[in-house]
């Protein structure tokens, strides 16, 4: 380079540097690092540290890291929205690949050190499905087990040896940090919204060690864990608990009512009274149903032995009308998710198609959304073709296209103009599952009997499928007792399965946007309570594990048709 053309560079860099420092507004420059090496100097070869035992090499690392940058830009419909944009995602990947040690790293601390940038995309059907190894027996967190009332974590379990005067005491702070700074943690590690983060702390962030360290890099000594609790009576009360503990048994308070367990198919109804006034519909879980089995197997056939949400359902709304059952209260507080189909079979029996519909399409008539992305994983593991996707379509769609089908944010009388094909669209739906299919197609049980009062039981555990039953009911006119859903109503999800080349570690990343409440984001992110159970009124119930159902029978009386 001449001395002129290397002079017109040096003062275009000055020019540059001066127009971003100087100005109001102007984004301030970080310090680069010093120069490695003065020119002329003798370069040395570089020493890389042999691969510690048991750990995967730095390459390899690297090259994992970037296959899952990869995987979320190219499946995940925006990745960037909750994270600061694209450069942001780009940055947070260079630190992480700057981080990744010459000597490399074992699994789990690359598990470590891969959370916080998984959970930065803030969504939580986008996340690390391998786990730590954990033990069950012996968690190494905090011995006490957390429950979730109001914003607070209080305790719901004690081990042996611990005052039983704990129960119902509020968590203050963990290794001296408050739980409001603990909840923020979680946040950027994994949650939906605060309640999901509440859901995280109580059941893997202070219960399990490894996940623990993620959240509190200041505890160093593991031998042992300082919590400050706020008792019933207002006290606070500093503990300290050698680690680790076994977990069993643990006292926890006895309940004032029996219920059934849906242990097995993981949803059943029974009655409470013995004049069947209040009948008691528990869904625990939304997988292993045959209608689900009809969705997902080529041969239905096959899923004739399996419990059915329609004959279960068709049975319950048949049961009530003969008792003239005035009230249906229906236990999510469990149902982590499964499969939505349940939930139109749900709606069908007590309301009807009409119903089915307009709870189904009461976010779009709004200017709802949702959005799918059809990505070369989506289209691996969901088995669908672009040929199959493209039948009648005018433009045909591309790998990493975007389905506008049913997102009408800005154009909601384009809804109103589809609205017709919606039931057709419904009945494709139900033809996959023969089994509903039959009973959709000949309408008998349509709508066949509606209790003038449906109270769903809520919780923060209450998540992805158990969530779209929860909405579906909401939309049409149930009344939510309890704690909000962990999940957000704008969100994402449909998530498909990823595993990366050498580590071996695999997780899960979303290829669909849902928008239910356009019009309302502070809804779109916490669906509220009608009745929201109060520390106040759980205290009143001697901390039951069933305050939520022994809250609705308390509110039955003032509850209008």
């Amino acid at each position: 380079m001449n001395r002129f053309l290397a002079l017109t560079v040096i003062l275009s860099i000055v020019i540059m540097l001066a127009a971003c420092v100087g100005g109001e507004g102007a984004i301030p420059l970080e310090t680069p690092a010093p120069i490695a090496m003065a020119a002329g100097a003798q370069e040395q070869e570089a020493v890389v540290p042999t691969t510690r035992p048991g750990a995967f090499g730095q390459e390899h690392l690297i090259e994992d890291a970037r296959q899952l940058a990869e995987i979320i830009e190219t499946t995940h419909p925006d990745p960037y929205i909750r994270g600061g944009g694209r450069i942001a995602f780009h940055r947070r990947l260079q630190r992480l690949l700057e981080a990744i040690p010459p000597e490399g790293m074992t699994r789990d601390e690359f598990l470590r050190l891969l959370r916080p940038f998984v959970g930065a995309v803030g969504d939580s059907h986008t996340y690390i499905g391998t786990d730590y190894r954990l033990n069950d027996y012996s968690p190494g967190g905090v011995p006490l087990r957390f429950d979730i009332v109001e914003q607070s974590l209080y305790v719901a379990g004690v081990p042996q040896g611990v005052g039983q005067d704990l129960i119902g005491a509020t968590l203050v702070s963990v290794e001296g940090v408050p739980l409001a700074e603990l909840v923020q943690r979680q946040e950027r590690l994994r949650a939906e919204n605060e309640y999901h983060a509440l859901w995280a702390l109580a059941n893997e962030a202070l219960w399990y060690r490894p996940y623990m360290q993620d959240l509190l890099p200041e505890w160093q000594d593991t031998s042992q864990v300082t919590v400050d609790l706020q008792l019933p009576n207002g006290e606070i009360q500093t503990l300290s608990f050698d680690l680790p503990q076994s977990t069993a048994p643990l006292y926890t308070p006895e309940t004032q009512v029996t219920l059934p367990s849906a242990c097995g198919a993981g949803f059943l109804y029974d009655f409470y009274d013995t004049e069947r006034r209040i009948a008691y519909l528990r869904v625990d879980r939304m997988t292993h149903y045959r209608e689900q089995c009809e969705l997902q197997c080529n041969r239905p056939e096959s899923c004739a032995t399996v419990l059915s949400a329609t004959e279960t359902f068709r049975d319950l709304v048949v049961d009530m009308e003969a008792a003239g059952s005035e009230t249906l209260i229906v236990d999510l507080r469990y149902n982590e998710g499964g499969d939505s189909a349940m939930a139109d079979i749900l709606i069908y029996f007590l309301f009807g198609k009409d119903t089915l519909l307009s709870a189904q399409a009461a976010s779009f008539a709004e200017g709802g959304s949702m959005v799918t992305r059809y990505s070369s994983l989506y289209l691996e593991s969901s088995g669908n073709t672009l040929e199959q996707i493209n039948q009648g379509r005018t433009v045909p769609m591309r790998v990493g296209d975007y389905d506008f089908f049913l997102d009408f944010t800005d154009d909601v009388e384009g809804f109103q103009a589809l609205l017709p094909q919606a039931p057709a669209l419904i009945e494709e739906r139900a033809r996959e599952m023969p089994t509903f299919y039959a009973e959709y197609e000949a309408g008998t049980y349509a709508g066949y009997y509606t209790p003038s009062k449906i109270v769903v039981l809520v919780t923060p555990m209450t998540f992805s499928a158990g969530f779209d039953m929860l909405r579906y009911l909401y939309v049409a006119g149930a009344t939510l007792v309890g704690t909000p859903s962990g999940q957000a109503a704008n969100c994402f999800g449909n998530g498909r399965l990823w595993l990366l080349n050498h580590t071996g570690i695999e997780g899960l990343v979303s290829t669909r946007y849902h928008v239910a409440f356009p019009n309302d984001p502070e809804m779109g992110r916490v669906l509220p309570m009608h009745y929201p159970l109060t520390y106040e009124q759980l205290a009143s119930y001697g901390f039951d594990p069933n305050a939520e159902f022994l809250y609705a029978l308390e509110l039955l009386p003032q509850l209008g048709e």
